[in-house]
């Protein structure tokens, strides 16, 4: 009765308390004064401009130090692999001036050896009479060894230099050229680059070569040491783009520049792969997939050779000065903030206040406790108008309330009488029979699942005389209540017709005729009828616009039975319904269905279909196991879907009667 008496209270709200507030008492008034000092917030945005263009300058500088350094880099390399080029050409020219004297072409390669600091090893081959008629040839290796030289012939037992690939190319191309990284016993197990240069006899075809090799260890020695995670990164790349120097060892002489561009994503590295390819400069930014940071790549090739150098910079190590002087203007943008806001909380103090304890007596509220005192109702301002709109909103909360208690209670006896109906509608449904006639057995089963609490879909079984069976399965055209009606109504005239004798056509338009009258909402019933003899195994089927049901042989073949289908019952009385008239033979099953089988769709909206249902019966099972794995089946494909339409199964095996022949 309180709470009654304190709703009548606040029914009427006086006209003064809603009028509009003048602006000199307003809160927008009084808070615009207070966020005049936002104007910092302009500070904050010119430092974000002059950030943001900041870091493009920054980063365009990078490209330009990155192109300086690949620059340098790759004139040091040059310059290195130029020496070793003019020794070899020094080695071939002395070589064609000094005669054909053994020793003295011992002394030339140990001076080559021994005079170039980056050179581990030289090797000379002149064919015989080369130089000379007569001449026996040279064929012999110079390899140092810290301070002490080794000495080996390239023609042995077991070891011809005319079978080396290299020597094939050296001497069938005519041409110089750098081998790709290797190593071998001869090389003392440590990885070398080779410079082959063919040797001629007057500018004909080559007599012989020389070669120097380098460890790749004094190229590496020009990028000095570095890791992974090094800012900034120098490699060198092979003539076949192999990476000949890496800050990886795992990656070094085993992986090349083709397979990374394949593994960065969005192809970010093929215009460096086209550049290397086309022996020019060029610069990409990738994410590096190992380390996941966002680097700048630069290309750039080596002077007058195949070889490549590519930097990469760490694109946060090019922009650490920017992020130096962003934290910068962060802690002084925050330190102003801090200062607005103590400004601010000063000027707000008597403006939030009445909003404060207006919030609490929401908090009430919003709690249940609607008899809480609302502060504030007579002010004139927006606090006041705040004030007298929630003291009107509490009283249409409880009005709301009451009227959702008694919704609830008037839900919840619907939920329970339809409860009752959902059992008395299963009640209807009978119960499937086992006969036994002739020395055969007719077993049956039937499910029903209702997308509702109460369904329009419906099964019956009729035994006759002991030796036939009368069943149907039917299908009415609504869901729940209305439909759950007209089921109870199609089934009883269904069970009349059927007790009445006669073939399933006699029965369809029976009940046809029947439930046409007094059918003003139009609806309708597609049912299959059907009369099994046990003994014979003969079998009658008629529709009314029901769907074709399955059979299952013996063997295991599933088929559809061309039933030909007559009007649903309930529009119309028609003339005929066909009778398909067959016989099972044993170890036959027979399936019959609803559209809520073969029209239950999934998440994505695909529906089961009649392929998915064949697929789902098994062959050699009982009517339970039947009808059990196909309901089975669907549930599976709709997965988390919401079942769209009442499910119904009526299955029949006819076999021996194995156990009765006992």
């Amino acid at each position: 009765m309180a709470q009654a008496t304190g709703f009548a209270a606040t029914a009427v709200v006086p006209e003064r308390d809603v009028r509009a507030v003048p602006w000199y008492r307003s809160l927008r008034s009084r808070l615009l004064l207070g966020m005049a000092l936002g104007s910092v917030a302009v500070l904050v945005a010119a430092t974000l401009i002059v950030q943001a263009s900041a870091r493009e300058l920054l980063l365009s500088q990078s490209q330009r130090e990155i192109r300086a350094l690949a620059e340098q880099t790759a004139l040091g390399l040059g310059a290195k692999l130029g020496s070793v080029e003019v020794g070899a050409a020094t080695l071939a020219e002395a070589v064609h001036g000094v005669g054909h004297d053994p020793r003295t072409f011992a002394a030339l390669l140990h001076a080559a050896v021994k005079g170039d600091v980056d050179v581990a090893g030289a090797m000379l081959i002149l064919e015989p009479a080369a130089l000379a008629p007569g001449d026996p040839g040279y064929h012999w290796y110079v390899r140092r060894d810290g301070e002490r030289f080794h000495t080996q012939s390239m023609l042995s037992p077991g070891y011809d230099y005319h079978d080396q690939p290299w020597w094939r190319r050296t001497v069938g191309r005519g041409e110089a050229w750098w081998s790709e990284p290797y190593r071998n016993a001869a090389t003392g197990n440590e990885m070398f680059v080779t410079y082959n240069l063919p040797l001629r006899r007057d500018d004909a075809q080559p007599v012989g070569m020389v070669s120097l090799d380098v460890p790749v260890r004094r190229l590496a020695a020009l990028v000095g040491a570095q890791t992974l995670h090094s800012p900034v990164q120098r490699l060198v790349l092979s003539p076949e783009r192999l990476y000949v120097v890496h800050p990886s060892p795992a990656l070094e002489l085993r992986v090349s520049l083709d397979a990374r561009a394949r593994e960065v994503d969005n192809g970010a590295l093929r215009p460096l792969l086209e550049a290397v390819r086309e022996r020019r400069p060029a610069n990409v930014t990738y994410s590096d997939p190992v380390t996941r940071m966002r680097r700048i790549a630069m290309v750039q090739p080596v002077p007058h050779s195949a070889w490549t150098v590519l930097v990469t910079v760490s694109e946060r190590y090019a922009l650490d000065e920017l992020s130096r002087s962003t934290r910068a203007v962060i802690g002084g943008g925050l330190l102003a903030v801090l200062l607005l806001v103590l400004v601010l909380s000063l000027i707000a103090r008597p403006i939030t206040g009445p909003l404060l304890a207006l919030s609490d007596s929401a908090g009430h509220f919003v709690r249940g406790d609607f008899d809480w005192p609302l502060p504030h109702t007579e002010r004139s301002d927006e606090v006041g108008l705040l004030a007298r709109a929630f003291d009107r909103a509490r009283a249409s909360i409880r009005a709301q309330l009451g009227e959702i208690e008694r919704l609830a209670r008037s839900r919840q006896k619907l939920e329970s009488e339809l409860s009752i109906a959902r059992d008395i509608q299963l009640a209807m449904l009978h119960p499937a029979p086992v006969l036994r006639q002739g020395g055969h057995v007719l077993r049956a089963h039937a499910l029903l699942e209702p997308a509702k609490a109460v369904g329009g879909d419906f099964y019956t079984f009729f035994a006759r005389d002991g030796r036939q069976l009368w069943f149907a399965i039917g299908d009415v055209s609504d869901k729940g209540v209305p439909a759950a009606l007209f089921m109870a109504r199609t089934i009883t005239v269904m069970e009349v017709a059927a007790g009445l004798g006669g073939t399933p056509e006699q029965a369809l338009r029976a009940a046809a005729s029947r439930l046409v009258e007094g059918n003003d909402t139009c609806m309708f019933a597609t049912v299959l009828c059907g009369l099994m003899d046990v003994a014979s195994g003969e079998l009658q089927l008629a529709s009314a616009g029901h769907e074709s049901p399955v059979r299952v042989h013996a063997d295991g073949r599933r088929e559809f039975l061309p039933v030909q289908a007559g009007p649903p019952l309930g529009l119309e009385i028609a003339d005929h319904y066909p009778v398909w008239r067959g016989r099972l033979q044993p170890g036959d099953a027979l399936l019959a269905y609803t559209d809520g089988i073969s029209e239950a769709f999934d998440t994505r909206q695909q529906a089961f279909g009649e392929d998915r249902l064949l697929d789902a019966l098994l062959p050699d099972a009982n009517p339970q196991q039947l009808c059990t794995a196909l309901a089975g089946a669907v549930r599976g494909f709709v997965g988390g879907a919401e079942q769209s339409d009442d499910i119904t199964l009526l299955a029949l095996c006819w076999s021996l009667d194995v156990e009765g022949s006992r």
